[in-house]
């Protein structure tokens, strides 16, 4: 994984555990029990022992690939009342480091709560224990009246699972914020070749909170020519790696080096201006005829930036680099990207397919084994060098797709089945996934309001990209 990625970047959570603890010795609506039950040291005992269980549940039970769990902090406030302020001071001292907070106790945690998120403003999360039986209230209490007040930023999980969920949910939307997009222009911003990627660049920086720096593409060319020896050498070994790994060779093997060299420059680039995403418009820098002459295209490095965990876009399309971003840090996942249409002779059995030759080795989970790779030239010349994977060993698998709408207030989600692979070896713009949908005729007229390019990820993530959509105060619509 490339250190600049933001895939491995992990959301800080400060555990807050409050408990409320009777100094005086008395019966009533506020204190259950009789004897020793009613004492303060019976209290401070059962605090000691569910702040154990909640700090056991926490080791055992939260996903540390996504997540940096902080000291759990100690709250005691007693029958008068009066929530100590050296206590809430001290719960949120290392607030300027923290994402948000997970709360738990004994009774009566939603008015500390709703403390802590009135003087944080970050989001509050509440689970139950991992033996509870019933769910928990505090949490359903202090949300009401913060959400009451304008601050939806409350979550209510009902177990360990849901919780991690709702942690990778947050974390996806702290990438999207700390991306920086290196974004290589020829000439018009929008690219001619995908028009439906954004209306406005800003929309993306007022949505995600996305930095993107423009740059000049043709500039890459000068890199290449005054590429130092080092790097031709780095190129050079990583081209013999991909061979050495590969699947398959249908091009030759030697051709691969020239994209891997642009692919170095990519990211010397990157390094440069300390950006960790990126994308190049595909056409225009072509028509230049500088790729023909150099023998090179761009699928190689978008495709081994993925699997570095660089979102990287074909076609200059920005809105494509925050899917793919979305979906890698959602699913930790490397994506594929292409054109997404109907197959219109089977258009009563559903059938779609999305086309590009970027697939990756990670498809299947970063964390996972590669998988089996061939290499085929992009032009009939046998130079550009693709990645590509036969899907259909696939077939039966869920995919999900998703599509940002051009002014990035909606998004389009739509799961479908592997159900073939289209042009695996054909050189050129061919390799193609199939794949059957719900109902193609519906999703081709919802497609029309957000566009051609369609990223996509092995498995079933509609739940978590409807819920994530709403985080981010976007409009889901599911296909």
């Amino acid at each position: 994984m490339n250190a600049k990625s933001v895939v491995n970047r992990k959301l800080v959570v400060q555990p807050v555990f409050v408990s409320l603890m009777h100094k005086h010795v008395f019966m009533g609506p506020c204190r259950y029990g009789s004897g020793e039950e009613l004492t303060y040291e019976y209290d401070h005992q059962s605090a000691i022992a569910s702040l154990g269980k909640f700090e056991d549940d926490l080791n055992k039970h939260v996903d540390k690939r996504f997540i940096e769990l902080k000291e759990t902090k100690f709250i005691e406030w007693h029958e008068d009342f009066a929530v100590p302020e050296n206590e809430i001071r001290a719960a949120i001292a290392d607030d300027g480091l923290i994402d948000c907070y997970l709360i738990s106790g004994t009774r009566l945690i939603s008015y500390v709560s709703t403390i802590i998120a009135k003087r944080t403003h970050k989001p509050l999360l509440f689970c139950p224990l991992s033996d509870s039986t019933q769910s928990r209230l505090g949490g359903i209490d202090a949300s009401a009246h913060m959400m009451a007040l304008g601050f939806t930023e409350m979550y209510n999980a009902l177990d360990y699972t849901d919780l991690n969920r709702m942690f990778r949910l947050l974390r996806t939307r702290k990438a999207l914020k700390e991306t920086k997009i290196l974004f290589a222009l020829r000439n018009n911003i929008i690219s001619f070749g995908c028009v439906s990627s954004f209306i406005s660049l800003q929309d993306i920086t007022d949505r995600f909170g996305t930095e993107i720096l423009n740059y000049n593409a043709l500039e890459f060319f000068s890199d290449l020519d005054e590429m130092s020896d080092e790097d031709n050498e780095k190129a050079r070994k990583i081209a013999e790696g991909l061979v050495k790994d590969a699947h398959g060779m249908h091009m030759p093997a030697e051709n691969i080096v020239n994209d891997v060299r642009f692919y170095v420059a990519v990211n010397n680039a990157l390094d440069h201006f300390e950006c960790n995403a990126f994308s190049i418009p595909c056409f225009e820098m072509c028509a230049t005829r500088q790729l023909n002459e150099r023998h090179l295209t761009f699928c190689l490095a978008n495709s081994l930036l993925k699997d570095d965990g660089i979102p990287a876009a074909c076609a200059g399309d920005v809105g494509s680099v925050m899917s793919l971003d979305i979906l890698m840090n959602l699913t930790r996942k490397s994506p594929h990207m292409g054109n997404c249409m109907v197959l219109l002779k089977e258009l009563d059995r559903n059938r779609m397919r999305i086309l590009h030759d970027v697939c990756t080795k990670q498809m299947k989970g970063y964390d996972e084994p590669p998988l089996p790779i061939d290499y085929v030239s992009f032009t009939k010349g046998n130079w550009g060098a693709t990645m590509r994977y036969d899907f259909s060993q696939d077939n039966g698998d869920t995919i999900t797709m998703i599509n940002l709408s051009p002014r990035m207030d909606k998004i389009m989600i739509a799961t479908g089945v592997v159900d073939g692979c289209d042009d695996f070896l054909t050189q050129e713009c061919r390799h193609a996934v199939d794949f059957t949908v719900r109902d193609a005729r519906d999703f081709h007229e919802k497609q029309a309001e957000f566009g051609h390019h369609f990223a996509w990820v092995y498995g079933d993530y509609e739940k978590d990209l409807i819920d994530f959509a709403r985080m981010m105060k976007m409009i889901p619509v599911v296909a």
